[in-house]
């Protein structure tokens, strides 16, 4: 019969994360002090959102783990709070108080005011180059930036719009908007 915890890491490496949280989190309702398990269900956790991440700190967890050795689930347990910390922080940067007082101290218009004056020429292109080498376009939420990306690419500015995603999809691995973006911008490229 297999158990929970096989049946947990067998749905990790299939990258059925979820299954395998479900499987470790059944695992520990029998067996709550197993740190092993607890180390693994927070990988599976952590592997909704990083992938990568959460694979290698497994497998070298996994293989580790062999010796059950405690200062290496220590270490292990102090890496993956600095992943979650820091993801909370880039997400705080996006929602947060921080990028509205740091716009407001930039030099530069922002985002709603560029569109406005989008609005008002009726041509971005026009409205960019305007304002392109004089000032920046400050954008302080996700879905802005995903718009103003769009626009680049509609409008031609491919090469820029590139370099934004390829800095978007590198802190944002797992987000469907950027890279459905950066396949529409490669897209154009290939024409």
């Amino acid at each position: 019969m297999t158990t929970y915890k096989e049946r947990a890491i067998d749905c990790f490496y299939d990258k059925e994360f979820q299954r395998a949280l479900f499987y470790f989190s059944l695992a520990l309702k029998e067996n709550p002090e197993d740190k092993e398990l607890r180390i693994c269900a927070i990988l599976a956790d952590l592997a909704l959102e990083r992938e990568e991440e959460a694979m290698s700190l497994f497998e070298y967890y996994t293989t580790s783990a062999q010796g059950e050795n405690e200062e290496n689930e220590a270490m292990l347990e102090e890496i993956i709070d600095s992943l979650e910390v820091g993801m909370e922080k880039l997400l705080a940067l996006f929602e947060g108080e921080f990028i509205d007082q740091k716009l407001q101290e930039e030099n530069g218009i922002v985002y709603d005011d560029f569109m406005n004056l989008v609005e008002e020429q009726g041509d971005f292109k026009k409205a960019f180059e305007d304002i392109m080498f004089s000032t920046k376009v400050l954008i302080s939420n996700k879905e802005d930036f995903l718009h103003f990306l769009d626009l680049l690419i509609d409008h031609g500015y491919i090469e820029m719009s590139l370099q934004y995603l390829e800095s978007a999809v590198s802190l944002f691995p797992n987000d469907t908007q950027f890279h459905s973006l950066f396949r529409k911008a490669q897209g154009y490229l290939n024409q």
